[in-house]
């Protein structure tokens, strides 16, 4: 199995349905600098563009000759990338922004969230999480895996410059059977894993709360229908001392709400190592966090061509450390990065997550890059169409206000960019 685009998902029109058709010409995009990430950098470089896909990517003074016909727009000392990827959010908890604080431990940071979100109103929670979804343009997001487990995204606000993929999550850490843990889900969800919907896939949450049977049967519901399935993975000491073990502040959590630890065998080992014994990991899984991992599991990661998502900042501020990124890419491993939470996280700006995997992992500009683009439309099954400024490929763009790779970072954390049209 290869991991291969898996939906055909298509922008929503960044124009009222009212407006004109555009002019369906090819139009010349031309900049300071095109940042394929295919392909090297490309000076004075412009990408070829008719009705939102891209026909030609070079030199300016190539395709002009090339395209004599076509209108050019010069976007200046600018910057032209794709749209980023942002493959690991939580909307839902977009309500619980600055109210929790860094813990340094897992179980007390789930402890905080699930008593602080206990205390907020359902039309707090989705006004919240409207407004999270409407800032991620603003930080040159187009694309969006969104793990929800309220179905509130099929009421959502629409938000024009923005596709997302919608990964409902599974619990159950004594449920073995997938119907009845599907069955616990907002009619809504259920509604929309009915009609087959091309944009919404699962999610397991955890290998420390979702039994084995379950977590084989979410794979082979995403195996039979092509999807990418996400899950939590490695993300803290606590979780892998608890499948060690079957004690620890895990333990000690799920006791308190009702889920009766006990009563569940630990894998005695890690989380990677579990998920490969299962017969979870392939090119069709994202493996979030994947911090608390040995140099085997690394190399069970790389056998399986399995995706990990980085949310480094996250991951710093509940205190679990940072993941061996350096040795996820010379495993040739793809990494994207998601922002996890606004209960985790000061904002959803990648370019920020970018900065940190910079400055802490020592990871080149041109890496960051690549990994909030195209490996990010690769980890969702979405790389035939995005993540790349390539030929065939769907025009989703933005320009940034800058010359070089390290000023694309800087001025990405400034909100220094605009959409391209």
């Amino acid at each position: 199995m290869t991991r291969k685009d898996i939906n055909l998902y298509s922008p929503r029109s960044r124009v009222p349905e009212s407006s004109p058709r555009p002019d369906s010409r090819p139009v010349l995009h031309r900049a300071r600098l095109v940042f394929p990430i295919s392909q090297p950098a490309i000076e004075d470089g412009a990408v070829v563009v008719a009705e939102g896909e891209i026909l030609d990517v070079g030199p300016f003074r190539l395709l002009r000759r090339q395209w004599l016909g076509a209108p050019a727009r010069d976007h200046d000392e600018t910057v032209l990338l794709p749209a980023l990827v942002n493959t690991h959010a939580h909307l839902d908890l977009s309500g619980l922004a600055g109210q929790i604080q860094a813990k340094g431990s897992m179980a007390e940071w789930i402890r905080s969230l699930l008593a602080a979100r206990e205390q907020l109103d359902e039309a707090h929670l989705e006004q919240a999480r409207a407004l999270a979804l409407d800032s991620l343009g603003g930080f040159g997001i187009g694309i969006v895996g969104d793990i929800s487990s309220s179905g509130s995204f099929l009421t959502g606000h629409p938000n024009n410059m923005l596709i997302t993929h919608t990964f409902l999550e599974i619990f159950g850490l004594h449920t073995e059977n997938l119907e009845v843990a599907i069955e616990r889900l907002p009619p809504a969800a259920r509604n929309v894993l009915a009609d087959s919907q091309e944009s919404v896939s699962l999610a397991a949450h955890a290998p420390y709360t979702t039994s084995a049977p379950l977590l084989k049967q979410i794979k082979e519901w995403g195996t039979a229908r092509a999807k990418v399935i996400s899950v939590h993975a490695a993300e803290s000491e606590e979780e892998i001392n608890f499948l060690h073990s079957g004690q620890g502040p895990l333990r000690d959590l799920l006791e308190e709400r009702g889920h009766e630890p006990d009563k569940w065998e630990p894998p005695g080992c890690g989380a990677v190592t579990y998920l490969e014994r299962l017969g979870f990991l392939d090119p069709l899984t994202l493996c979030v966090h994947a911090v608390q991992l040995s140099k085997e599991e690394v190399q069970i990661l790389q056998s399986s061509g399995a995706g990990v998502c980085l949310c480094p900042r996250s991951n710093l501020f509940i205190g679990h450390g940072l993941p061996p990124v350096k040795q996820f890419l010379q495993a040739q491993i793809s990494c994207s990065i998601g922002t996890d939470s606004l209960a985790s996280n000061a904002d959803l700006n990648l370019f920020e997550e970018m900065n940190v995997l910079m400055e802490e992992c020592f990871i080149s500009p041109e890496g960051v890059l690549a990994m909030a683009t195209l490996n990010g439309a690769r980890n969702l099954g979405m790389a035939s169409h995005y993540g790349s400024l390539e030929k065939g490929k769907r025009w989703l763009a933005i320009r940034v206000a800058a010359t070089d790779s390290e000023g694309i970072i800087e001025a990405g954390r400034q909100g220094a960019l605009e959409w391209v049209n």
